[in-house]
């Protein structure tokens, strides 16, 4: 009996078995995993940085160092061509066209932001029907176009870079302009109005919304959801393969800080005129409509019936110029 119970007791401590081991493959995956997450929380780190200094190098106090390149009546009306200080030693070259008679107190102002591909021969063609009715109006050559084309061709990636430079850049650039525009007695300083042109629209923007001496502003062609817009626009869905529409949209997170969305309800309650094509190939419709949406009052805007590049002529631009006059006079009286 004795013998009996001693051998059907169980051993007080059995030996445990070894703990099996993961497969070495698996073990490569995990570490792979985790240095994966880390390379994207490092790469998020870095473009917080990155952005935080995307509007840097304003300077109030810089010295304009105003260069009068060349002086001429066109018209009966003048026609300036300067460079100013935009940042230390960067001289960039403007063109201020103006009326010869003006009210004592100077005249309305507008400071033209061009598109993507154009340059400041565009102010020149457009200027005579703005200097006829009483305005001023001022451009400056955005970085990487006309006189500050870079000399040498430019890969996809730096054109892509630059262009980032560029949008950052152009609004520490309009902040300067204004800087010049209140040395100059042909200026009304209370009647100053930014007017932005397609990829000009979209950074003005945030130059209304950073510059308060701008009294309001004319938004022509823009939009806002710029990873949207540069993948859901028509000329998009008809000439990328779903994988390169996925990549724009991607490469548009690089332009997150100039994101028209992101302060146009700041630039409230100076008012606001909006125009847009019907048929813009470039911008889609949902877009300007949650551009104009987030907007705050007082606000307008107008539906022409073109395309982005489309279907314009001179009797359509002729109107489109006419109305922006008519809510000008609205304005300035």
């Amino acid at each position: 009996m004795e013998e009996s119970k001693t051998e059907s007791q169980e051993p007080e401590h059995e030996a445990k078995a070894p703990a099996k081991r993961r497969p070495w493959w698996k073990r490569v995956l995990y570490g792979l995993l985790l240095l994966l997450i880390l390379c994207i929380v490092g790469l998020w780190v870095a473009k917080q940085a990155w952005d935080s200094r995307f509007f840097e190098g304003y300077d109030p106090e810089l010295a304009l160092n105003v260069q009068e390149v060349s002086k001429e009546q066109v018209n009966g009306d003048w026609r300036e061509k300067l460079t100013i200080q935009t940042l230390p030693g960067e001289q960039v070259p403007i063109v201020f066209h103006y009326p010869d008679e003006r009210p004592e107190g100077g005249a309305p102002c507008l400071v033209l932001l061009y598109g993507i591909g154009q340059n400041l021969k565009f102010l020149d063609e457009i200027a005579r029907f703005y200097v006829r009715d009483g305005y001023a109006i001022l451009g400056i050559e955005q970085l990487g176009q006309g006189e500050r084309k870079p000399k040498q061709k430019q890969t996809p990636l730096q054109g892509l870079l630059s262009l980032r430079q560029r949008s950052g850049q152009t609004i520490v650039e309009t902040k300067r302009v204004v800087d010049f525009l209140e040395t100059r007695p042909e200026v009304d300083m209370g009647h100053l109005y930014l007017f932005g042109v397609s990829m000009g629209a979209m950074m003005g923007a945030s130059a209304l919304a950073m510059e308060p001496r701008f009294d309001g502003g004319i938004l022509m062609w823009g939009g806002g959801d710029l990873p949207k817009m540069v993948s859901e626009n028509r000329n998009a869905k008809i000439e990328m393969k779903p994988y390169q529409r996925w990549i724009a949209a991607a490469a548009a997170t690089l332009f997150k800080p100039v994101e028209p969305l992101k302060r146009i309800d700041r630039i409230s309650p100076r008012p606001l005129l909006f125009q847009n094509a019907l048929h813009d190939e470039i911008v889609p419709k949902v877009c300007t409509e949650a551009y104009y949406e987030r907007a705050g009052e007082p606000k307008e805007i107008l539906w022409y019936d073109c395309g982005h590049e489309n279907g314009l002529n001179e009797q359509l631009i002729r109107q489109i110029i006419g109305d922006q006059i008519d809510w000008l006079k609205t304005l300035t009286g």
